[in-house]
């Protein structure tokens, strides 16, 4: 405990306790009425915390990796390491899309680099050899000591890549690392229905933005939910923008929020003369094709759905203090097609540019700042509400619910 100069709490919520799952900690969290509270400081921090979110919250659940436009043709790869997991995505031959650990059933070598297309895999360690699918195809003088083969018909699919699990919505690949539990449809409840005129399926992504940061996943994640920001954070960007929000029926899954601003033009720009946009698309349904939707899929997925395109954001956990935020921008295969698609489309990279960086920036500053000895939080505003839902979800998952 610091000395008396620091006016400390009896109960510091900066330093982590012994059993950091003891119910008893959150209760101020789990406690609902005019006044709501963020989580404890050390969940920010904490290995023994972030282990338990991984187990209990990451590991079971649909987490968003890819689009699925990354591998467009029968034959294409792409390796990725999620949630610090070496990953191959693959189109196979029967044009299905699957997710295996990239690792040889043999020693455990990567058995796929970079990007590309190929007819199979093969480990550069001792030449095993996988099909598209993830079946073993050969395994070259794999015998035992009086040379009899140790791959037979009767258990080669025992050596076949591990597939993970995965699933797709909206040209979005979901993937979860442990078998059973709710599907991806049930997971993701009524938001299909409700984005259904927007058609993200027939999107594509034109452009990245990969951002390591030395931030907990918590940090970007409850920032692009709280409303209290953005007069000071973005003063000079989002800020300007003047829209009616209307906040859609909580889903009875509770695992998405969504809320949708009405507005003219599109908030994948900015509202200045000289960010010039694409139409909106004809199909939208109103009154949806007058502003933008803000989406979070639980735990790590937000979008930023406009009526000319859609943002997506991908928070995906590296450790108790690190995390990789993947910022994609999607438009419509026509808009695409468009001869001056590339010059428009600077525009709105353009916004994420400067709209992105001041999130990124302040989601730094806020975990460099929390680390300090001297760090509190204090009672959340009406427009950071968000932020203690997000905390009883993460509880709910962690601990289990409430009674």
């Amino acid at each position: 405990m610091l000395d008396g100069l620091t006016n400390a709490p009896a109960t510091d919520l900066r330093i982590e306790p012994e059993n950091v799952l003891d119910p008893r900690h959150y209760a101020g969290v789990r406690e609902q009425g005019p006044r709501l509270h963020a989580l404890p400081l050390w969940c920010y921090s904490s290995p023994k915390f972030f282990q338990a979110e991984m187990e209990k919250l990451f590991y079971p659940g649909w987490n968003m990796m890819e689009r699925l436009d990354r591998v467009p043709n029968k034959g294409d790869f792409h390796t990725l390491t999620f949630m610090n997991i070496p990953l191959v995505m693959v189109r196979g031959s029967d044009d299905k899309v699957r997710v295996f650990a990239n690792t040889c059933r043999h020693r455990g070598a990567l058995v796929a680099e970079g990007s590309g297309n190929c007819k199979s895999f093969r480990c550069p360690y001792h030449a095993w050899v996988y099909s598209l699918e993830g079946d073993l195809l050969g395994a070259q003088q794999y015998s035992d000591g009086e040379d009899v083969p140790l791959v037979t018909d009767e258990n080669r699919r025992e050596f076949g890549l591990i597939e993970i699990p995965s699933d797709s919505w909206g040209g979005f690949l979901f993937v979860k690392f442990r078998k059973g539990g709710e599907s991806l449809a049930d997971f993701l409840g009524g938001l299909p229905a409700v984005l259904a005129s927007h058609r993200l399926e027939d999107m594509v992504c034109t452009n990245r933005l990969v951002f390591d940061m030395d931030a907990n996943w918590k940090a970007f994640v409850e920032n692009y939910s709280d409303g209290y920001h953005i007069p000071t954070v973005h003063k000079d960007s989002l800020a300007r923008w003047k829209a009616k929000y209307t906040r859609q029926p909580p889903p009875p899954n509770g695992n998405y929020t969504i809320a949708f601003a009405e507005h003219e033009g599109s908030q994948l720009l900015l509202p200045f003369p000289d960010y010039v946009g694409f139409p909106a698309m004809p199909q939208i349904e109103k009154p949806w094709d007058k502003g933008t939707f803000f989406v979070t899929i639980r735990p790590g997925m937000m979008m930023t759905m406009g009526n000319d395109g859609a943002l997506a954001f991908c928070c995906e956990p590296t450790g108790p203090t690190t995390s990789r935020l993947t910022v994609s921008s999607l438009f419509p295969k026509s808009t695409v097609a468009r001869n001056d698609f590339e010059e428009i489309a600077k525009n709105y990279y353009r916004r994420n540019g400067i709209v992105v960086k001041e999130d990124v920036d302040i989601s730094l500053r806020q975990a460099a700042g929390i680390a300090s000895p001297f760090a509190r939080m204090v009672t959340l505003q009406k427009l950071e509400k968000p932020l203690n839902q997000i905390a009883n979800w993460i509880l709910d998952k962690v601990l289990g619910p409430t009674a």
